[in-house]
């Protein structure tokens, strides 16, 4: 980790040398100011986890400094400590809190006391520097996976624990016939024309509640058709880390017509025999198509493209899994063109990929797609 900034205020020379000696430590980055117009200027510069501020200070006392600071939006949220000789009276206490301080340090300063207060505020300042890396990781996340729903060609809508759309994509919205904003707050069980259907006793399907997969045959009216559209619908639940239900994830498919009456062993048998062509690689930076999955292994796999690769090519890519595999719905990873064909077929490529640093958690999720499909 970097080191954290410590600013430390006072016009006398002589007690920021103290203040240095006392403070100095690994980790700690310490930056002096001998006014309060230069500890303004440097923490606008600098970002502090800590400001040791004096209250005796000519032309601009230490109230004033913490009083324009706490006016300053990149520097109103610092803790800072005043470090005092005057009267411990309440009032003066006072002033100091009304105006910003955090804590007290009175001169002469204990060296154990003034350790301990610091320590307890770099502490928080690291707790808080991890909490807005993981929000910045979280909405990286976020970011990445909307991107590939968005790019996904098959239709895919999410609901949140009340049934109601927080997300569609533009295969959905097209499906449907509809605009896609005007979709999102509704409820998804009359979009899907769902309410009467055994399963759905709620809001969302019963199953998905408790944690299990659901799919049913639906026919669903897009708007401004008088004809119904046959779709199957895969519903798979969506849970926070601890397991509590937060909402489900449906993708809707055209059933095929000719198949659509030949009885339940028939409708199984063919999203099994079209899953990996179903499958689509994108790319996790721009979420554009790269290719369609023909096969995969452990260690490798093999998309059809429509542009040509070179190998030794290394991509980022990710993948929209058909159904949610160990909690998870999209899968990222890195992979190496090993080979590459063009086909017979003017603008169309097969290539043959390989995993690079394949995680344990994705390595498993591999191996349950080859076992499923």
């Amino acid at each position: 980790m970097n080191k954290q900034n410590i600013l430390v205020v006072d016009d006398h020379r002589e007690n920021l040398i103290a203040m240095e000696a006392l403070l100095d430590g690994e980790g700690r980055q310490l930056i002096m100011a001998g006014s309060g117009n230069e500890a303004l200027a440097l923490a606008l510069k600098h970002d502090f986890a800590l400001i040791l501020l004096d209250v005796q200070m000519p032309e601009m006392d230490g109230f004033e400094v913490a009083q324009l600071m706490r006016q300053n939006r990149k520097t109103r949220h610092i803790p800072i400590i005043f470090v005092t000789a005057i009267s411990k009276e309440q009032k003066y206490v006072f002033q100091g809190y009304r105006n910003g301080a955090v804590d007290y340090l009175f001169k002469p300063v204990d060296e154990r006391i003034l350790d301990a207060k610091v320590n307890v505020f770099l502490e928080l300042d690291r707790q808080r520097r991890k909490l807005q890396q993981a929000v910045v990781q979280m909405k990286r996340l976020k970011d990445e996976n909307e991107r590939l729903l968005h790019a996904l060609g098959e239709a895919v809508i999410g609901a949140d624990a009340d049934g109601r759309v927080t997300f569609c994509n533009a295969s959905a919205a097209a499906l449907l016939n509809a605009d896609r904003d005007a979709l999102l707050g509704g409820p998804v069980s009359a979009l899907l024309g769902a309410e009467d259907a055994p399963a759905w006793a709620g809001p969302v399907p019963a199953p998905c509640v408790e944690g299990r997969h659901w799919e049913e045959d639906l026919d669903v009216y897009p708007y401004g058709h008088e004809e119904p559209l046959p779709l199957r619908v895969h519903a798979n639940p969506v849970r926070r880390e601890g397991g509590a239900f937060t909402g489900v994830v449906f993708m809707l498919r055209r059933r095929d017509e000719q198949g659509a009456g030949d009885g339940r062993r028939e409708r199984r048998r063919w999203p099994r025999k079209r899953m990996f062509h179903e499958l689509v690689v994108f790319d996790r930076g721009t979420g554009g198509n790269v290719g369609r999955l023909i096969n995969l292994g452990a260690g490798g796999f093999k998309l059809l493209l429509r542009r040509d690769v070179a190998p030794g090519e290394q991509l980022e890519l990710g993948m929209v899994l058909p159904d949610q595999i160990g909690g998870v719905n999209t899968m990222s990873f890195n992979a190496r063109v090993v080979w590459s064909e063009g086909l017979d077929e003017p603008g169309e490529y097969h290539a043959g990929f390989q995993f690079l640093d394949l995680s344990e958690a994705n390595g498993e999720i591999i191996e349950i797609l080859m076992e499923r499909y």
